[in-house]
């Protein structure tokens, strides 16, 4: 057996922000550090939640003031790099999506096909030019009553960033954090003889947890965006999550899904929204251009993945 394994594992679930979320230590470290994992967890999403009354976000969200507001760094720091992937033209990232998210309202039991008109009006408030950032005193204005800010493609890997950080912080050499699917790895996989983190990628036409593909991982994050969970089903149509921030309604793309290997789950979480739908070649660009590794299953399960991600199916085994 490899020196370095550890049978030593510390985990910690819970359910929060409208997903599954598990916390995996792996070494002799104190419960203490989990349970501050939670009080983290519950931290942001004070600030983060769309739906939670006393959240910062969902106070932003209902002041009707058109004047500016001072909010948290963590609140600012989030707005201001969603609007800056929000305004190009090209981007299928918008976070003032929030008002075509609730009128699908995909996933709730009440989900429902919106009248088209419904739609036209909606889209009228959900320009990332009404959002007016002061950069200098950290605060932020609308220019419209009716616009409201949904961080959902941002803050599940904005968060799982702070938490690797904090377990980095804390003197942990090795763990796993799952926001929902939204993965990030710290150090060696001290569980397993090659030492890596075996990340599996959902098969999109298979139940949740068979995996079309197997990833090796050691400090990275990886995020999948996919059609194949959240949706809405009709006598006529099957209806998914993924809204197109132009037309209002889903994207139109043979994309099931499309992950995205990155230093920081924050840009995998950017990228995945950003990217959905578009024509490989583009991808492809944007994947050297931005240093980031991207795989597309596609709904007939065919597979393409920008040339980074080779490195990651599979390595010869550490030797001590």
């Amino acid at each position: 057996m490899n020196k370095f394994i550890s049978t030593k594992i510390k985990e910690k679930r819970i359910d929060l922000m409208g997903t599954h979320i598990t916390i995996k230590i792996y070494g002799d470290y104190s419960e203490k550090i989990l349970g501050e994992c939670v009080d983290l967890l519950y931290y942001y999403n004070s600030i983060f939640s769309m739906y939670d009354k006393k959240a910062e976000l969902y106070k932003f969200n209902a002041n009707k003031s058109l004047e500016y507001i001072s909010v948290s760094d963590d609140l600012f720091y989030l707005i201001d790099q969603g609007i800056k992937h929000s305004l190009p033209k090209d981007s299928m990232l918008n976070i003032c999506i929030s008002p075509l998210v609730k009128l699908w309202n995909i996933g709730f039991v009440d989900a429902g096909v919106p009248r088209q008109e419904n739609i036209q009006a909606v889209l009228e408030h959900t320009d990332p030019n009404l959002i007016v950032l002061d950069k200098e005193n950290r605060r932020i204005k609308k220019l419209n009553d009716k616009v409201e800010i949904d961080l959902g493609a941002l803050a599940k890997g904005y968060i799982t960033d702070k938490l690797i950080d904090f377990l980095e912080k804390s003197g942990v050499k090795s763990a796993i954090v799952n926001l929902g699917g939204n993965i990030k790895v710290l150090g060696l996989a001290l569980h397993n003889p090659d030492l890596y983190f075996h990340i599996g990628l959902q098969d999109p036409k298979e139940k949740r947890g068979n995996h079309l593909l197997k990833l090796l991982l050691n400090d990275k994050s990886i995020v999948t965006s996919g059609i194949y969970e959240r949706k809405l089903e009709t006598d006529e149509k099957i209806y998914h999550h993924i809204l197109d921030p132009k037309t209002g309604y889903p994207i139109e793309s043979d994309m099931a899904s499309i992950s995205v290997i990155s230093d920081t789950s924050l840009d995998g979480e950017i990228w995945t929204s950003r990217l959905f739908g578009k024509n490989f070649e583009d991808i492809e660009k944007t994947s050297k251009k931005e240093n980031i590794d991207i795989i597309v299953i596609y709904k007939d399960n065919k597979v393409k993945y920008t040339n980074g991600v080779k490195k990651y199916f599979r390595r010869k085994e550490y030797h001590d």
